[in-house]
C-alpha cells in the first residue's frame, strides 16, 4: 500500500499548520507545577510521510523549546516518534512506538532515571479533537507501571 493511501498519513496532513495554546506541567502526581502559553508549528516532511512538531514555551518564566517527529510505519503498522527538548530529554533522544487511536495515536518510550535506577516510561497521546483543536498529553510511567500526567498541551490552529 502506498503511504498516500494510508489513513494515518491522511491524519498527519490534517495537523499541518501553525498552532498556539497553553501547556500545563506536573512534576509530581496531581500537583500542577506550571502553566504557560505555547506556540507551535507542525510541518509535513518527505511528501507527508512524517510530521515535525516544533514548539516553544516556558517553564517558570524560562524559555523552553522542543521537537517531536512522528510518522506511521506501514510495514510494521505502528506509529514511531522521537522527542528532543530543552527541559525533559537533556542531550538524549527518546524513541517511541505505538498505535493509532480514534482521532490520533499514542506512542510510548522510555528514559533513564538520573539517579541510576531502572528506566521510566513516557507515553504521549496526540488527539485531534476537530480540525482546529489539538491536544498532546504525556504521562510519566514509573518502573512499577504507575502512571501520572506530566504534560497537557491544548492547541488551537491559527488561521492562514
Amino acid at each position: 500500500m502506498p503511504f498516500e493511501a494510508a489513513t494515518p498519513h491522511l491524519f498527519l496532513a490534517q495537523l499541518s499548520g501553525n498552532w498556539k495554546g497553553m501547556s500545563k506541567l506536573w512534576l509530581e502526581p496531581d500537583k500542577l507545577a506550571d502553566e504557560s502559553p505555547i506556540v507551535a508549528t507542525i510541518q509535513l516532511l518527505l511528501e507527508g510521510r512524517y510530521a515535525l512538531y516544533l514548539y516553544q514555551g516556558s517553564i517558570e518564566g524560562e524559555a523552553q523549546h522542543g521537537m517531536f517527529t512522528f510518522g506511521y510505519n506501514i510495514m510494521l503498522e505502528q506509529f514511531e516518534a522521537s522527542w528532543v527538548d530543552s527541559f525533559h530529554t537533556g542531550t538524549g533522544i527518546m524513541f517511541c512506538i505505538g498505535a493509532e487511536r480514534e482521532n490520533g495515536f499514542a506512542v510510548t518510550g522510555s528514559y533513564p532515571d538520573p539517579t541510576g535506577g531502572p528506566d521510566w516510561g513516557w507515553r504521549t497521546e496526540v488527539e485531534l479533537l476537530d480540525p482546529n483543536h489539538l491536544t498532546i498529553t504525556a504521562y510519566n510511567i514509573t518502573p512499577e507501571g504507575e502512571e501520572a500526567k506530566a504534560i497537557e498541551t491544548t492547541l488551537t490552529k491559527l488561521k492562514r
